[in-house]
């Protein structure tokens, strides 16, 4: 093929350098004409393709397919051109689920934002009268490329309120609005924000986007080890506050960019597994014994290796908190699991471990060293040996794919370093105790 050939557009595909790339394919679905479909592009250097695009990236043989997606492929995409030659092209999400692939999506979420987080008191500490935080949904707009959805919010979050100025969120797509969307199997949705501009809460929240990637990294680390958890997948979002002058003393009608997470909601989880979850109410109502006492001692564990104090199973005067329960039928009973999650404040993500060990507990360790140490002594001298060292057990051979899953994480590199630190000092202790 000649070069005046390889260099020209044609309709479904761009030839050049010797690699394939197809345009920009994927109808709108469910959509309003917008300025955002799925976009590709090719440059060449140092005998590498940098592929840049907009959508998802999917890749074939041949034009004709079949085509499947590039799990984990973030934009600038690099090519080998020493490789077998391939076709590339960026498509709509389709009917793909929002979590069928885990590389970073772009969204855009418009509403009046700033209006409800007015009336959440959001990032107002409660003091000694703590404010009525109302939390009601309210209409907004979701756009993704190919896409344009209405959407219901509304802010959700406990403590996280009372140093979170842009606090977490939740979006529902209603059932009329699912088909055909990458919300199909998705209907209610969380989103992890960046809480603020930097600094730390008075709670110990890391007040910025880095943050919520780490926490991704946590989620990835249940799936793992084998525990139940929600599907999450790295977001750019962009949000887009259209609060009336009118309604608001605060500035309004502000636009700004974030990276976040998402997370599919309980009931979705509960759902893929056949069963149901709880309601707050019903798991405010949950007692001592609730669970299977093996399952309770793996998850403490869980937590000791990711710092995370935010939580109670039940075993302490909170009850069960930061824990969402599922009911699963398994056969000839139900029998409830819990379901761990919110590791905004663990030490994984914040990178300052909370101290709860005496002041003369190992002074030779270091401070995250030293709380993990003393948090699997507790639960050592907590639960019976047998069910100690079968939870050890649940984790023993995990090390080298929990490092393998931080090394290859999309995060900052310090709290790639943060991490890897938890995963050490976890596994040191684990070999300790006994």
């Amino acid at each position: 093929m000649s070069s005046k050939l390889r260099n020209k557009v044609w309709p479904f595909e761009l030839w050049l350098f010797g690699i394939a790339v197809a345009a920009a394919v994927g109808l709108p679905v469910r959509a309003q004409a917008i300025d955002e479909l799925p976009s590709i592009q090719i440059a060449y250097e140092d005998r590498k393709a940098k592929i840049t695009f907009f959508g998802t990236l999917l890749s074939a043989e041949s034009v004709n397919g079949p085509w499947a997606t590039i799990t984990d492929a973030d934009s600038p995409y690099a090519v080998d051109m020493a490789g077998a030659h391939k076709f590339y092209r960026a498509g709509s999400y389709g009917t793909n689920s929002i979590f069928s692939s885990r590389s970073l999506v772009a969204l855009k979420l418009a509403g009046p934002l700033q209006a409800h987080f007015d009336m959440a008191f959001a990032g107002t500490p409660d003091g000694i009268f703590p404010p009525v935080r109302e939390k009601p949904y309210f209409d907004g707009t979701l756009v993704m490329p190919g896409l344009v959805l209405p959407v219901s919010l509304r802010v959700r979050g406990n403590s996280s309120l009372q140093e979170c100025p842009f606090p977490k969120l939740k979006f529902k797509v209603s059932q009329e609005n699912r088909p055909g969307t990458p919300f199909a199997d998705a209907r209610e949705i969380k989103i992890g924000t960046h809480c603020a501009e930097g600094g730390r809460g008075s709670i110990g929240r890391l007040r910025e986007q880095i943050a919520a990637f780490r926490e991704v990294l946590a989620y990835e680390v249940l799936e793992l080890v084998d525990f139940i958890a929600p599907r999450v997948r790295r977001v750019r979002i962009e949000y887009l506050d259209t609060t009336p002058p009118t309604n608001s003393t605060t500035t309004v009608g502000w636009q700004l960019t974030r990276d976040a997470l998402i997370l599919e909601d309980i009931e979705i989880v509960a759902g893929r597994l056949g069963g149901r979850a709880l309601s707050e109410t019903e798991i405010t109502e949950l007692g001592p014994g609730a669970f299977d006492a093996q399952l309770v001692a793996d998850m403490q564990l869980l937590h000791a290796l990711l710092g995370n104090w935010d939580y109670s199973l039940g075993s302490d005067s909170r009850g069960v908190w930061n824990t969402e329960v599922v009911e699963l039928n398994d056969g000839s009973k139900l029998r409830l699991v819990p379901v761990a999650g919110d590791f905004d404040l663990a030490s994984w993500v914040t990178g300052i471990a909370r101290r709860s060990a005496p002041q003369d507990y190992h002074p030779e360790l270091g401070e995250i060293e030293r709380e993990t140490r003393y948090e699997l002594e507790q639960i050592q001298q907590r639960v019976a040996p047998e069910m100690y060292n079968t939870a050890r057990q649940r984790f023993a051979e995990k090390r080298g794919i929990i490092e393998a899953q931080i090394a290859l994480a999309k995060i900052d590199e310090q709290g790639r370093a943060n991490a890897l630190r938890h995963v050490s000092a976890f596994y040191e202790a684990l070999g300790t105790i006994r």
